[in-house]
């Protein structure tokens, strides 16, 4: 069976598993941040590296985790995000993302293919955006077509 290693952790908090921060510290627990060296002799003064925004975001329910951002397995450049409903309970979230997606995204089954259509909305700030109702423990497939 060879030599194993594993590490645990134990995370106190107040109130109760929803009101906690618990599924966030297990994230970074798991998948510790990773650094990269920057080459700012390389980088121009035109590139705010500071002043850079998430290509994702998901407001509006804390128990909504964006787990998966990867290209589509059939290879037709399209962008596959996927999320899930982490407390047990229902949520609404609003996905948010600064790619130039076409104007539609697709709910998929977990081989990506399309099952439901998905309308998103332009904002002000130029991020397309797309409300999506969970329910409890539900895992959420979403296809984007990004614009040539």
């Amino acid at each position: 069976m060879g030599h194993h290693t594993f590490r645990y952790a134990v995370y106190p908090h107040q109130g109760s598993f929803n009101e906690s921060s618990v599924v966030r510290e297990a994230y970074q627990f798991n998948l510790p941040l990773v650094q990269l060296p920057v080459d700012f002799g390389a980088v121009s003064e035109s590139t705010n590296i500071a002043g850079t925004k998430p290509l994702f975001t998901v407001e509006g329910a804390p128990n909504v985790v964006l787990d998966t951002v990867k290209k589509a397995e059939d290879g037709d450049g399209h962008i596959i995000v996927r999320l899930y409903e982490a407390y047990g309970g229902r949520a609404k979230a609003t996905l948010s993302t600064s790619l130039d997606v076409a104007g539609q995204a697709h709910l998929t089954n977990i081989l990506e293919e399309p099952t439901d259509s998905v309308n998103l909305v332009a904002s002000a700030a130029g991020r397309m955006s797309a409300e999506i109702a969970l329910k409890p423990f539900q895992i959420i497939t979403l296809r984007l077509a990004l614009r040539n």
